[in-house]
């Protein structure tokens, strides 16, 4: 999967990004220009997950979905409050299983997946169908493309030149069955393929949506700060324009201020709050602070027996204020220009800024370029053109966990996942 995450390939979708975002700006400016207030209030993941979906397609698969322009979509309907839906605040009875499913043997647990009548695991099946269905017919479009050499700069295609070759079978014309490297364990069976289709399809919109959510509220409740950074947005355009270059590129806007803001939305609002682990030998876990038994024994070091579940806290540790200072509860962009954010690192982990938001080691998210420069894009269009502020209802949204820290609003749970915010045409 690597050469489709590379930091070039990354930085080349940069444009397609700040095109899709545009898509959606140029709606808001419809929407605001027919209101007598020139405002409206928008439901900001409601837009932005249609939107981040289309990105996600035509970025990793050259496929346009149009989920923007069509509510109907399949695959817009399949994903709208998935999350919420299957995860949000589940019953005693539900924790239970989820707590003993483990144990279960997966041939009983994937009959439970097809026949079960729970509204939970039928939408979770539901859900699954279609975006099989749309994998399956993703690759069935492009293997001929592939085959020819014919490929776009996607990442599915990247694939199909580096990692995937397409045979046609009787059965199914565009099944994905070999590889072209010689290394067959670097092979990926149909099944695979499709696996890594969705893991991207949903990874690639979910949790970007919600992070660009979660900034656009925070930056509604700082305007401060958000004027700081549209003036910062605005300089780099001028700085394009006189030059008289058409399309912008991600070197036009590497700007410090936005930087720190957009570390900061992932220390503060990470998507993912918790990440597994499984020790698949014994080990031995040292400690950066030692603890204290009641018996008054000081543990330097936990001994992991093989088969341990392991939940890691990204939440927990994106808000350590021995790591992150006594203000580790604040939305503070400027702990990333002062230098605070550094004082006190002892141990480098993770892939961006010592943060944990992308997880850390090899298995630390392949795609964290590919996010962070899809953030940069959307705050980019949307700071630079809207001034966002906070509504009554804006004021009361709480945080659902539901595998994804989703925005939802106190007393209205049973909507889904919500928040809006006021909008306006930035002057």
């Amino acid at each position: 999967m690597l050469p489709g995450f590379g930091a070039p390939e990354c930085k080349a979708f940069f444009p397609l990004f700040k095109g899709c975002a545009e898509i959606m700006s140029n709606k808001w400016i419809d929407v605001i220009s027919n209101s007598k207030e020139q405002s409206a209030v928008l439901d900001m993941s409601a837009w932005l997950s249609r939107t981040t979906l289309d990105a996600i397609g035509e970025v990793a698969f050259d496929v346009r979905f149009g989920s923007l322009d069509n509510n109907e979509h399949a695959l817009a309907r399949a994903y709208n409050n998935m999350m919420v839906d299957i995860f949000g605040s589940p019953s005693d009875m539900q924790v239970f299983f989820q707590g003993v499913s483990r144990y279960i043997p997966s041939r009983i647990l994937e009959y439970i997946g097809k026949r079960s009548k729970n509204p939970r695991i039928v939408r979770m099946r539901e859900a699954g169908n279609i975006i099989t269905s749309v994998a399956k017919q993703i690759v069935k479009d492009k293997a001929e493309v592939l085959l020819q050499g014919k490929g776009n700069r996607d990442v599915f295609s990247l694939l199909g030149g580096c990692t995937a070759s397409f045979r046609f079978s009787r059965s199914d014309k565009s099944t994905v069955k070999a590889n072209m490297d010689a290394d067959a364990k670097a092979k990926m069976t149909e099944e695979e393929m499709l696996a890594q289709m969705r893991t991207i399809l949903f990874t690639g919109h979910e949790t970007t949506s919600t992070t660009i959510s979660w900034a656009l509220l925070e930056l509604a409740k700082n305007p401060e700060i958000q004027s700081r950074l549209r003036a910062e947005i605005r300089e780099a355009e001028a700085t394009m324009h006189k030059r008289g270059d058409a399309e912008s590129t991600i070197a036009d806007f590497d700007m410090p201020y936005a930087a720190a803001v957009i570390k900061e939305v992932l220390r503060f609002s990470p998507a993912a709050y918790h990440v597994y682990r499984y020790a698949t030998q014994d080990d031995i876990l040292p400690l950066s602070q030692p603890i204290t038994t009641r018996f008054g024994k000081v543990i330097h070091e936990l001994p992991i027996p093989k088969g341990t579940r392991i939940v890691t806290s990204i939440a927990a540790y994106n808000r350590n204020k021995d790591l992150w200072g006594k203000d580790a509860h604040m939305f503070n962009p400027e702990r990333w220009l002062d230098g605070a954010a550094k004082e006190k690192k002892t141990t480098s982990l993770g892939v961006y800024s010592n943060l944990m938001t992308f997880g850390s080691g090899v298995r630390a998210c392949i795609g964290w370029r590919f996010a962070v420069i899809e953030v940069q894009a959307f705050l980019t269009e949307l700071v630079g053109k809207f001034e966002f502020a906070l509504t009554d209802k804006s004021k009361w949204v709480r945080r659902e966990a539901c595998m994804v820290m989703a925005p939802t609003v106190e007393g209205e749970v049973e909507n889904g996942v919500q928040l809006p915010l006021r909008v306006s045409v930035a002057h």
